[in-house]
């Protein structure tokens, strides 16, 4: 099999409401929609999500790359040689960065991979390391009065882990918090997720400190992503388990945070790492480590979105998951894609991956249409 064509659509995902955290604020969802294409007849999509504060890549940016760089790179070849591929793009194109770009059309070619051997992608990255993922809902900067009623909105609909953007002021966070917390009640899961907002070691320690006592699991990005000691320091004096994301971008950054002892846990993110082979590597470093994984997500469609819950459902590793759907109330308000399973069993919401081959997700194309947008400065 070879790979004949690569094709990129830039659009803008509306959102229903604006998504507000400490280092940016999302009116809507950029998505370069990739489709390749082979002798065999056999198209394969993937989904970049390209956000300038992680990995700093533009909508733009991101499909011209893809249009100019990765995709000439891959014609010709077979959609199963990803490690020669990824050779390529890193050591003979030197595309450094570009992660979220690298993961769209990886994520195509893996789609390719399970719909050529009619397996879904779980299947080839493992199998299934558990039966399903509870929902899990991620709550911006908002009022604490805000809070409260969308977490009674979301409990209606079987959600009971709720992850909290944070990094304001501490007091301004514990606010946030400690409503969360009264209304999901004792039972509740909840986590924080500063996004690098807290900035310095002590204002962290600091922030956690006041967060403890609402019984959060863990907290996520206290600190700036490239201050290594200042994440030792916080986890050296808050009695919760720190997770990283913005700092473990790759297999490389993944060893040296390790090497730091600056967390007990990493954040995998395709559009991080650069695709679901990467994303491998940095969980075996984990395991390594002695250090767990949350696989988590950049609110993409259900496209990247089926894509992170493969290798979440694949990872033994990974005890914790952004498991959020994005046809959720606050979320997209045209989802361009069909194929993830959910339901509610005795109260408790549950998502599965889709049964089809690859990602097992079908394009709406209407809604991909009415969603695509041209290039503007």
């Amino acid at each position: 099999m070879k790979i004949t064509a690569v094709h990129v659509d830039t659009l803008e995902l509306t959102m229903e409401e604006p998504f507000v955290i400490a280092s940016s604020a999302m009116a809507y969802g950029p998505c370069d929609l990739v489709r390749v294409e082979t002798d065999e007849g056999i198209t394969g999509i993937g989904e970049a999500c390209p956000a300038y504060e992680f990995t700093g890549e533009t909508l733009w940016s991101a499909a011209d790359v893809i249009g100019e760089y990765l995709g000439p790179a891959v014609l010709g070849r077979d959609p199963f040689d990803l490690e020669a591929i990824h050779h390529v793009w890193d050591r003979e194109l030197y595309t450094v960065g570009n992660q979220a770009a690298k993961a769209a059309v990886e994520m195509a070619l893996w789609d390719i991979q399970g719909k050529a051997l009619g397996k879904p992608l779980c299947e080839l990255i493992g199998g299934r390391a558990r039966p399903a993922l509870q929902e899990v809902v991620a709550f911006g900067w908002d009022e604490p009065e805000a809070l409260a009623a969308d977490t009674r909105a979301m409990k209606a609909l079987g959600i009971h882990i709720f992850k909290i953007k944070v990094g304001d002021t501490p007091e301004r966070d514990e606010q946030r918090v400690a409503a969360v917390r009264e209304t999901a009640g004792p039972d509740a899961r909840i986590t924080v997720d500063a996004n690098q907002g807290w900035w310095d070691a002590k204002t962290a320690v600091r922030g956690i400190k006041l967060l403890e006592k609402h019984g959060i699991e863990f907290a996520e990005q206290p600190v700036r992503m490239d201050d290594l000691e200042a994440a030792r320091f916080v986890r050296a004096h808050v009695d919760v388990p720190i997770a990283l994301d913005e700092s473990v971008r790759g297999p490389r950054e993944a060893l040296a945070c390790a090497k730091a002892e600056a967390c007990d846990m990493f954040v995998v993110k395709l559009m991080k790492t650069g695709g679901i082979l990467n994303a491998l590597k940095v969980n075996a470093i984990a395991e390594a480590a002695g250090i767990t994984v949350m696989v988590g997500n950049m609110g993409e469609s259900s496209v990247a979105m089926s894509a992170h819950f493969h290798v979440n459902i694949a990872l033994a590793n990974a005890v914790h998951g952004d498991a959020d759907l994005p046809w959720r109330p606050g979320a997209l308000e045209f989802d361009i894609g069909r194929g993830i399973e959910q339901q509610v069993v005795e109260g408790i919401s549950w998502i599965d991956v889709p049964k089809g081959p690859g990602l097992g997700i079908e394009l709406i194309e209407e809604n991909v249409e009415r969603q695509r947008v041209e290039r503007r400065w």
